[in-house]
């Protein structure tokens, strides 16, 4: 590793360390999601309820993500849910259950439009944002049949039902103006409960002004049995619990994911440059033959043998031409133009090189001039 990867490496750790341990030691905002899950301690999860249920519930007491049709007819069963979808199958279960003689509890602030004409009674909804604001709502008295009043924020509360027939039902608490919104009523063997206020059961319904006893009243609406807390009708079936997954859910742990991922990648696009130390211009080699002829010219020159001189400028020359332009020399107008193509020399100066060359091959004796002028023919040949 390059000195300068090693120190991009340690900048990215750096930066690493100080994001998860920052991201760790500041401070979480409240999550106010609304997730009735045992699991979560968030106001509106159910982790109280669920660590508490042995001072609830005589009976074993159970978290689920069955459905109704998947839970013992026997059993008790409770459901909690922002909006009970219950209909279809679930329904006939639901009924076949009941006259069975189960025990069902549905806390929600939305009941399946089947269950309410089934049952034959309505909801009046308000809607309400969830938040902070909470603690500065008005509040609203609950009143349950131990005449004990409960005091909440008047958004965890303001739903109530509407009965077709109230004699069909039982109500067992009520807003201060005398609205139902816990009622019950027997189907066949068993009994079903209903309430349109599903957060008094959740953490922060507990907690607010010490309401949990009003929560453990509702719930003893239940009889002494097996009871099946089901979280289906509001997260559905349970996901995979695997280490990546955990991993994922953590706020800190994903932004660390995210940022890693990146700077590899960041990292890969960077070193992917190729990296290669610079390669020398190498210069042709010189053409030592034309050198060699030079100097065995500039001898027999000396000698004043300008035949002798000139035939070996020539033999090095045409020895050249085979082998650097791969032509034979057949002193043809054909010839002529492939060596003129091949070495850009005019097909002219060609002709009147080979002219000389024939010239000075018949002649007995030539002179110095001659010898030059072939000497300056041969050298446009580069």
């Amino acid at each position: 590793m390059r000195k300068g990867e090693k120190i991009y490496l340690i900048i990215f750790i750096a930066l690493f360390v100080a994001y998860v341990i920052g991201d760790i030691l500041a401070p979480k905002p409240v999550n106010w999601t609304v997730t009735f899950s045992h699991k979560d301690k968030n106001p509106f999860g159910t982790y109280i309820l669920n660590e508490r249920s042995e001072d609830i519930f005589k009976s074993p007491f159970s978290v689920t993500h069955s459905t109704i049709a998947e839970i013992d007819e026997a059993d008790n069963l409770l459901i909690l849910a922002d909006g009970a979808d219950v209909f279809g199958p679930d329904l006939r279960s639901l009924l076949n259950h009941l006259n069975k003689g189960s025990h069902v509890l549905i806390g929600a602030n939305q009941f399946s439009s089947a269950l309410m004409d089934t049952l034959a009674f309505e909801i009046s909804v308000s809607y309400h944002i969830l938040d902070q604001t909470i603690f500065e709502a008005a509040s609203s008295e609950v009143i349950l049949n131990d005449s004990i009043s409960y005091s909440y924020p008047f958004s965890l509360v303001s739903n109530y039902f509407e009965l077709n027939d109230p004699s069909n039902w039982t109500i067992h608490g009520q807003i201060a103006n005398e609205q139902p919104i816990i009622i019950s009523r027997e189907i066949g063997e068993g009994r079903i409960t209903l309430c349109s206020t599903p957060y008094v059961f959740t953490n922060f319904g507990l907690l607010v002004n010490d309401n949990y006893p009003a929560t453990a009243s509702i719930l003893s609406l239940l009889p002494e049995k097996s009871t099946h807390f089901t979280l289906f009708y509001h997260l559905g079936k349970a996901e995979a619990t695997t280490p990546f997954r955990y991993f994922l859910r953590q706020d800190a742990l994903r932004w660390s994911l995210y940022m890693g991922l990146f700077s590899v990648l960041v990292f890969l696009i960077i070193s992917s440059r190729r990296n290669q130390r610079p390669i020398p211009v190498i210069s042709p080699p010189d053409n030592s033959t034309i050198n060699y002829v030079k100097t065995l010219g500039a001898l027999f020159y000396s000698e004043r043998d300008h035949k002798k001189a000139a035939l070996r400028l020539i033999s090095h020359f045409l020895h050249r031409i085979k082998e650097h332009y791969n032509l034979s020399v057949t002193y043809e107008e054909r010839f002529y133009k492939h060596l003129s193509t091949k070495s850009g020399v005019d097909l002219e100066m060609v002709i009147k090189t080979f002219e000389r060359i024939l010239f000075i091959r018949e002649s007995d004796r030539i002179s110095e001039e001659t010898l030059i002028d072939l000497t300056k023919k041969i050298e446009r040949f580069k």
